[in-house]
């Protein structure tokens, strides 16, 4: 068997169980669709790592007077039962290719890290504070504002460096999340479905997913089987091992965040499968690292990328990215490449400019890229809304970089919605579209 052949061959079951409901009690234990976690086995976890000194756990619900500030992941509650490896591999355990056997997940809610980082930081380092309303105009600007959140913010030790509480903080969450979702090990399913590249009719179009991620330093990584990106070139990836957590977020730059949980569930994988066999082929993913430093290391990481979609046998690509204005070029190039080799692309962004503003609402363009679905644009001014609580540590926000400083965050105050948690994806996930230019 080939590798790229072998590469279709992987199967996977998940086993879904809502949840409805989390309460904090005396043990951690799911019952129905009503989760009860013991903030005990939560601080128990957390004292494995050497730089976290304690943790306060809360719960965020839909819909309440709820404002989540110092935002850094959102990871499902999840545990493999049958298949090699474990959820989030190459964190909780060996890099082994998962993506096999039995996957349980609890659905309806996320684990929620949040900290305060002890040091200062500017530039490539500079982390951005994540905001999330849970009610409120805010909200549909908001990845995680439409699950029940169960939010643990931790406390760092003295004297630790802001990579060592960022890299404990990931640890620590992961853990998490693999302990409550092992809460539904025994228990049956409110759903299955599963996942595998079948082979179809040859009739239909062979469609490749371009997923571009973002990587750069500290404060902006993201990891694939437990290590960063970085420079590495552009590799190929079953869906199927992203739904097992096989990418593993860790970029805070607020408004370009694609968080864990999304990257297990990414609309456009999961619609991509549900039409496998109906009108399309579905035959794989690429993932490509964007923000490369050089025009020529984009070139290189774009014609990368197409070439790996054409060994694929692809003749269409859906090419999505996650970054800023650097990256758009980086995804720009990668369109125009698919071109080159004959598979036809469609761009899936968001726009950088705001509506009314006159201005071009790309920040680079190729003629290639004559198929763009938008997601609209983050760039207005909204009111945030008065809340009752405010979840996440300190209740001193900072705003576009630390240029603005909220005092008390529960207070209201005008924003950006590029300053919430995750707002280039959620446009998508909350309807916004283009409709004219």
């Amino acid at each position: 068997m080939n590798d790229l052949a072998s590469h279709r061959e992987l199967k996977l079951e998940v086993h879904e169980h809502p949840i409805t409901e989390i309460v904090l009690g005396e043990r951690t234990v799911l019952e129905g669709t009503r989760l009860t976690v013991n903030v005990t086995d939560l601080k128990a976890i957390a004292a494995q790592e050497d730089a976290l000194a304690d943790l306060d756990v809360a719960v965020a619900r839909p819909g309440e007077s709820v404002r989540i500030i110092h935002a850094l992941d959102a990871v499902e509650a999840m545990t493999k039962v049958a298949g090699p490896g474990a959820v989030y591999p190459g964190f909780l355990g060996p890099a082994v290719t998962v993506g096999r056997g039995t996957t349980k997940k609890l659905t309806g809610m996320l684990v929620l890290s949040t900290t305060e980082f002890p040091d200062a930081t500017s530039g490539g380092l500079g982390y951005r504070d994540g905001i999330i309303d849970m009610a409120g105009p805010g909200r549909p600007y908001c990845q995680a504002s439409n699950s029940i959140n169960l939010v643990v913010s931790y406390k760092p030790r003295s004297g630790v460096t802001n990579q060592q509480l960022d890299d404990a903080v990931r640890r620590s969450t992961l853990r998490i999340a693999q302990f409550i979702g092992q809460t539904s090990a025994d228990l049956a399913p409110a759903k299955t479905t599963k996942y595998e590249l079948t082979p179809v009719s040859p009739e239909l179009p062979r469609i490749v997913y371009i997923d571009q991620i973002m990587s750069q330093t500290l404060m902006t990584r993201t990891f694939i089987y437990g290590q960063q990106l970085g420079d590495a070139l552009p590799t190929l990836i079953h869906p199927n091992e992203l739904m097992d957590g096989a990418i593993v977020s860790g970029n805070y730059k607020n408004l370009q965040k694609v968080a864990t949980y999304l990257h297990c569930n990414k609309p456009l994988m999961k619609e991509l499968y549900r039409r496998h066999g109906v009108d399309l082929n579905f035959v794989g993913m690429v993932v490509n690292r964007g923000h490369r430093d050089t025009f020529d290391l984009k070139e290189h990481g774009a014609q990368y990328s197409a070439k790996l979609a054409k060994m694929l046998g692809a003749q269409g690509a859906v090419i999505a990215f996650e970054g800023g204005g650097g990256a758009t070029v980086d995804f720009m190039l990668t369109v125009k490449a698919c071109e080159q080799v004959g598979i036809r692309p469609v761009a899936e962004m968001f726009e950088h400019a705001a509506a009314g503003s006159g201005e071009f609402p790309i920040v680079y363009h190729v003629p290639a890229a004559d198929a763009i679905v938008s997601r609209g644009a983050a760039s207005e001014m909204i009111t945030a809304q008065k809340v009752d609580r405010v979840l996440g540590g300190s209740h001193r926000l900072c705003l576009y970089g630390g240029a603005t400083i909220i005092e008390d965050a529960s207070q209201s105050f005008t924003v950006a919605t590029d300053e919430y948690w995750g707002v280039n994806w959620q446009l998508g996930e909350s309807g916004f579209v283009a409709r004219e230019y």
